[in-house]
């Protein structure tokens, strides 16, 4: 039977752990323990989210956009071998990543850093990597026709091989437990160290109850304490992670998206009647530090605006933007106003009409967290998208 966490760990060869860890900044052996957990988790994911058959369905449209140009593991040389095709293999990873994590992504990406040692933003770029890729291992065991009932049973055959794989603490996070690498090594057929000496540990622990009851015959017997009563208190279940969803526009154009994403929030309220204006936070909209330049992994959001403003085209909007309330009250207008301005060119791009896009920047102004913490901070430095008319 095929095993999906050794199919994407064993599709990078170690050239491209080397070209990837050049890129990333990071060591090859950290890319490589990185890569070795970013799979798994990723897979374990997919196993919680395949436990409904709304959520395998979701992962059945997740595969179908990962292998909509070809599937990443057969192009992976190529994808990997050029700086374009790498940036927009990424790009796509994050959202699928995203989608798969649910409200575990931030977590999960912690978990990674920690566990194999590497900055934040490299143990993102490794899930956005490993995300395509094992959708695409999962599309490739499913066949030619998937299923939702094909990838409930393909998930629940792995799971034994997903869980031995997990890193610790990772298994719990998605509600699914799992041995930790040290219960692994210990139980492991064959294994080595403690494994190799734990027969003659126990023959020696079986020699000295011996020799310590001989001694001790004739002896008054010494009563033992009664046992102590303890209440186990069952942990808590974990939250459900959302899965995404694939809404169909006007005109028969879809997106896939996450409840919590702009993109759901904004398509369903112009579903609705209710009336206009109305205030959208952008989610996966990110900028380089003290620029008006979006990060490559905000192009899916950019790119599903696109889509909801082509099938809605009597939308008006506005793009506002905002800073915390470090540095240059006037600069940080400034900078506010060229990142929604640099917004409004993204969608231009893409042939939605200048005019019908204003834009505005606030700066520090109008925060909606406390600028004394930096996660405070980090929510004030928004951009939001205002529907004005509908």
């Amino acid at each position: 039977m095929t095993n999906l966490v050794q199919t994407v760990i064993g599709a990078l060869s170690p050239d491209m752990i080397g070209n990837l860890s050049s890129v990333l900044g990071e060591s090859s052996g950290s890319v490589s323990k990185g890569m070795s957990a970013a799979a798994p988790a990723l897979l374990a994911a997919a196993l919680q989210q395949s436990s409904t058959s709304s959520g395998a369905n979701g992962l059945l449209s997740l595969i179908s956009q990962a292998t909509g140009g070809g599937n990443p593991l057969d192009r992976l040389p190529a994808l990997l071998g050029d700086d374009t095709a790498r940036a927009g293999l990424l790009s796509q990873g994050k959202t699928l990543s995203d989608s798969l994590l649910g409200g575990n992504a931030g977590a999960a990406t912690n978990s990674l850093a920690s566990f194999a040692g590497l900055k934040g933003g490299a143990a993102t770029q490794l899930l956005s990597l490993a995300a395509p890729l094992v959708l695409g291992a999962i599309g490739k065991s499913l066949g030619g026709t998937p299923t939702a009932s094909g990838v409930q049973s393909l998930l629940s055959d792995q799971r034994a091989s997903i869980l031995g794989a997990l890193p610790p603490g990772l298994g719990s996070l998605f509600g699914l437990g799992g041995a930790t690498q040290t219960a692994r090594a210990a139980t492991t057929s064959g294994g080595g160290g403690f494994g190799k000496i734990l027969p003659w540990l126990i023959a020696a622990a079986v020699v000295l109850a011996l020799i310590f009851g001989l001694r001790n015959c004739g002896s008054k017997r010494v009563e033992a304490p009664p046992p102590v009563k303890t209440e186990v208190v069952p942990a808590p279940a974990p939250a459900p992670v959302a899965a995404a969803e694939t809404l169909t526009l006007p005109g028969g154009a879809t997106i896939t998206v996450l409840p919590s994403s702009i993109g759901y929030g904004v398509t369903k309220y112009l579903e609705s009647n209710e009336a206009a204006p109305k205030t959208f936070v952008f989610d996966n909209l990110n900028y380089d530090t003290a620029s008006n330049a979006l990060t490559p992994e905000s192009k899916p959001t950019i790119d599903t605006l696109v889509l909801i403003l082509k099938a809605y085209p009597n939308v008006r909007g506005r793009v506002v933007g905002y800073t915390d309330n470090q540095g240059d009250p006037a600069a940080n207008k400034t900078l506010s106003d060229a990142r929604a301005g640099t917004v409004k060119k993204e969608l231009s791009a893409q042939g939605i009409a200048a005019d019908r896009i204003e834009t505005a920047g606030m700066g520090e102004a109008d925060p909606i967290a406390d600028n004394a913490t930096e996660d405070g901070r980090a929510k004030n430095r928004r951009t939001e998208l205002v529907i004005i008319r509908k």
